[in-house]
């Protein structure tokens, strides 16, 4: 089999045996991609750069039966600013996870269109978050154009149930139905499997974030509270459509409460 050469963004890697790590990456034309970079683990390796994580990179690669290989690698950038701070960080690494966990591998030739759509939503973000601001609200935005491009865009226009336009002045968002649904319905069904209370204002800033570039995101003011009510709407309608719950979850939780404690600390003094 030939060798072929296509660009990446690091979402993974994983150690294999003493010296190796296997490196999964998204590609604009053939989706998600893993392969093996042999003796990346060593100090003086040609690969050590190229097999961080957000590494963005040109890969050549020899396809194998079981696992590719990583044959050469040039670096186009590592996003050096979300290594060096911890919340951008946690975020990057929970986007990468998100992104391996709800997509395939092996997209070559099915939707190359999706899949670079993907990769310059990914790209995108990255290069916002290495300068923003609000990283949080940039992430929600990522999570709803994600959704959208892989085929799990919420409903947020009409009800997810009944299909009304007359929301009502309560809604929810039910992940079950696959999205907001309207007074009526909240009152004859209820919430369903996971559901959420969420305001109309906060649905109507969740309609922004689905049409805002991601570079203009930080323009669109929202309260801690409609903060809250779209980061917790996002979660349940993204769990519902995986099948782990994500790691990265964690240390991102970690990261936010030592930084809202430092900045209580800091109001203190």
């Amino acid at each position: 089999m030939a060798l072929y050469r296509t660009e990446g963004i690091v979402l993974r890697t994983r150690n294999l045996g003493e010296a190796d790590r296997i490196v999964t990456f998204y590609s604009p034309t053939r989706g998600k991609v893993r392969a093996v970079a042999r003796g990346a683990r060593r100090p003086r390796s040609r690969f050590v750069s190229s097999t961080q994580m957000f590494a963005h990179a040109d890969f050549l690669v020899f396809p194998g039966k079981s696992l590719d290989s990583i044959s050469q690698v040039e670096v186009k950038t590592s996003f050096p600013r979300l290594h060096e701070d911890l919340i951008k960080l946690a975020f990057a690494s929970y986007i990468a996870e998100l992104l391996d966990a709800m997509v395939e591998e092996g997209g070559e030739g099915t939707d190359n269109a999706g899949n670079e759509a993907v990769f310059g939503l990914l790209a995108a973000y990255l290069r916002a978050l290495s300068e923003a601001n609000d990283p949080e609200m940039l992430t929600r935005a990522f999570e709803l154009k994600l959704s959208s491009l892989l085929g799990y865009k919420p409903v947020l226009d009409s009800c997810a149930r009944c299909g009304t336009r007359d929301l009502g002045a309560e809604v929810g968002f039910a992940p079950d139905a696959g999205g907001v649904v309207c007074q009526d319905c909240l009152k004859h069904s209820g919430l369903g499997t996971g559901g959420v209370r969420i305001s109309r204002g906060a649905v109507e800033v969740m309609k922004r974030l689905l049409v805002l570039e991601l570079d203009k995101v930080s323009r669109l003011g929202a309260g801690p509270g409609m903060r809250a009510e779209i980061e917790r709407a996002m979660r349940v309608h993204l769990d519902f459509r995986l099948d782990r719950r994500l790691q990265s979850l964690d240390f991102l939780a970690a990261v936010k409460a030592a930084q809202d404690g430092g900045r209580k600390a800091a109001t203190i003094q």
